[in-house]
């Protein structure tokens, strides 16, 4: 899998909505990523989600905070830069775009729920180090037996004294190798009902009886596994409300569904497949070539006005589930449509794979990327909410606003 040689001056085929201001900052942006990420293949680690070495992705995102780049749409009361959403979502695509690992951050994954639900202490304490991009959070909600379906989570919590006990087994989790702290969730309530049974904690992963482990992926790198051993936390581990965290939890899992970062991929290996396929000599291959590349285009044209919708929808302040789940399930099916579309095009070649971001395989297209893109691309469509349920949120939005049941 091979991270491009980006030069951020090139006009691309295909641009997001923006206005003078974000274009600027999009172009601020570009330059300084493509800058950070010119020799990220000689920092690789493919055990790693982002495919770099942790004190690479640790400098970058130093970096970056500095910079007031992690925490550029977070209100400015808690040391923002209190810029609407879209700025994050900018950031996120051209870090996908460059395969940077500034995207999984711990203020992508948890300050939605830190700052929504937090008390005053929880903020002091979680917020800063985040937006300077020197401490790592995770979230972990999914389990073995309850991933997409999060109305089956079994970890429980036991009121004892003043806290908690905490006892289950979270799977499926970004980061948490290298992570100080987790959001996580547990039954509260064994009898009540989803919205009232569960509750959000922030667990310290350094307390006795918590355990991680690093499970490999079919591409090669990890996912943790999270097992609470009867942990105790105090009563300042409650995010928000007791009994709230089924709420808490859906609105924090919208946050991640714009597909903006999913966008930048695709373009990316939309462009990369084009530019390969003008390279083409034989007329029937490249006619071939072209047609599907068009196709591919208009695809990835459709991808950018859903995503649109939802920035623009998210500045004006206005709930966006419906439009989140369209956009969420197009641009990450179409990664797979890409996948393939170059598989097909390129033949057996194709098969050939390099597990490391960076490391081309000479002569092969796309430089080994495209085999790692068929296994890849198939966790998108499955996490954060997995798409056949997106479709039923569809689907009851589009009820909704006809006035059926």
């Amino acid at each position: 899998m091979s991270t491009p040689v980006v030069n951020p001056s090139v006009p691309r085929p295909l641009e997001l909505r923006l206005d003078a201001e974000q274009r600027a900052f999009r172009d601020e942006i570009r330059a300084f990523l493509a800058a950070e990420m010119r020799d990220a293949a000689q920092h690789a680690d493919p055990l790693d989600l982002t495919g770099c070495a942790l004190d690479f992705e640790q400098a970058l995102l130093r970096r970056c905070g500095s910079r007031g780049y992690l925490a550029v749409s977070v209100p400015a009361e808690h040391g923002g830069g209190g810029r609407p959403p879209s700025y994050r979502a900018l950031w996120s695509f051209e870090a996908a775009y460059v395969d940077a690992p500034a995207i999984d951050t711990s203020v992508v994954l948890c300050s939605a729920p830190i700052l929504a639900h937090g008390s005053d202490a929880q903020r002091a304490r979680l917020v800063p180090p985040m937006l300077r991009g020197e401490e790592q959070g995770c979230i972990a909600y999914s389990e073995p037996g309850a991933g997409s379906d999060l109305t089956a989570i079994e970890t429980l919590a036991v009121p004892e004294g003043d806290g908690f006990v905490l006892s289950g087994t979270k799977a499926l989790v970004t980061a948490s190798h290298k992570s100080s702290w987790c959001v996580t969730i547990a039954r509260t309530d064994v009898d009540a009902p989803p919205r009232g049974a569960f509750t959000m904690f922030v667990v310290p992963l350094d307390a006795p009886g918590v355990h991680c482990t690093r499970r490999a992926t079919a591409n090669g790198w990890t996912l943790g596994e999270i097992r609470f051993d009867d942990v105790a936390v105090g009563a300042d581990a409650v995010l928000g409300a007791v009994g709230n965290g089924w709420s808490q939890m859906a609105a924090a899992l919208v946050e991640e569904r714009s597909g903006v970062a999913w966008l930048g991929w695709a373009t990316r290996l939309v462009e990369a497949l084009t530019d390969w396929a003008r390279e083409l000599k034989d007329p029937v291959r490249a006619h071939d070539a072209a047609a599907a590349v068009v196709a591919l285009h208009t695809d990835l044209a459709i991808g950018y006005r859903f995503v649109d919708r939802v920035m623009h929808a998210q500045d004006v302040g206005r709930t966006v589930n419906a439009e989140a789940a369209v956009s969420k399930v197009w641009v990450t099916e179409l990664l797979q449509r890409i996948a393939r579309v170059a598989l097909d095009l390129v033949g057996v070649d194709a098969l050939a794979w390099s597990p490391v971001i960076g490391d081309a395989i000479a002569d092969v297209p796309l430089g080994g990327r495209i085999a790692w893109e068929h296994l890849e691309r198939i966790h998108p469509t499955i996490s954060v909410g997995a798409n056949e349920l997106q479709r039923d949120a569809i689907a009851r939005a589009a009820f909704a606003a006809e006035g059926l049941r």
